[in-house]
């Protein structure tokens, strides 16, 4: 079963409900509209995923590489008691590695994928900048695929200041930045519902892999 819009119904009523009661009696449409297409979607990207990095875990659970519908409220501030935002995140084991990750999420209000940091260590970032400066072979493959494609953006947050004005403009997108991501972000929710959506994000991850690579060396 593909995500439809019931999912993002469901996502969306139960944010508003803020009821442990009101999930626990609609739980079934949870299981049924928003759970088992996650369940599906992941186990249908494990092979080509494994393909680009073994070391990926690929796990269709909740916990695992699928998220959890209900918040951790317990030094929160705001106490609403579930997210609208559901997502599956690809990464290596977080005990051995800080390794970027490949993601899809979803909610009532967008959907994106793509590859990248969530919060990337500053020292892999030190990194990524001298590869970037020495024009390292893996770097220059990144941006070559980079540029080849134009489905997905480069992301993450700019230092205040222009540390690097010495550099090309193109080059100063990848070296000002505290965090780097690339991402495909979307309203088109015919794209999420469209049955074969996992072949959209095989494509998509694909064209990221040299990226991901480069993202990885610099963690190594």
């Amino acid at each position: 079963m593909p995500i439809s819009e019931k999912t993002l119904e469901f996502l969306w009523e139960n944010r508003i409900k803020n009821s442990r009661q009101w999930y626990i009696e609609h739980k079934e449409e949870f299981q049924k509209f928003v759970l088992q297409p996650m369940v599906e979607l992941v186990e249908k990207l494990e092979k080509p995923l494994h393909e680009i990095d073994p070391l990926l875990i690929v796990v269709p659970k909740v916990g695992k590489s699928i998220s959890r519908v209900h918040r951790d409220i317990r030094f929160s501030k705001d106490k609403t008691l579930y997210r609208d935002v559901m997502w599956c995140v690809f990464a290596r084991d977080k005990k051995k590695f800080h390794s970027p990750v490949f993601f899809m999420e979803y909610s009532p209000r967008f959907f994106r994928y793509g590859c990248g940091y969530y919060h990337a260590p500053p020292k892999q970032m030190e990194v990524l900048r001298n590869m970037i400066l020495n024009q390292d072979k893996r770097f220059l493959e990144a941006k070559k695929a980079f540029e080849k494609q134009d489905t997905f953006v480069l992301d993450g947050e700019y230092y205040k200041r222009n540390r690097f004005q010495d550099q090309s403009h193109d080059l100063q997108q990848w070296l000002n930045r505290k965090n780097i991501s690339f991402i495909k972000e979307s309203k088109n929710f015919q794209e999420l519902y469209h049955e074969k959506l996992y072949e959209q994000l095989i494509e998509g991850f694909r064209m990221l892999a040299p990226i991901y690579h480069l993202l990885i060396a610099c963690g190594e």
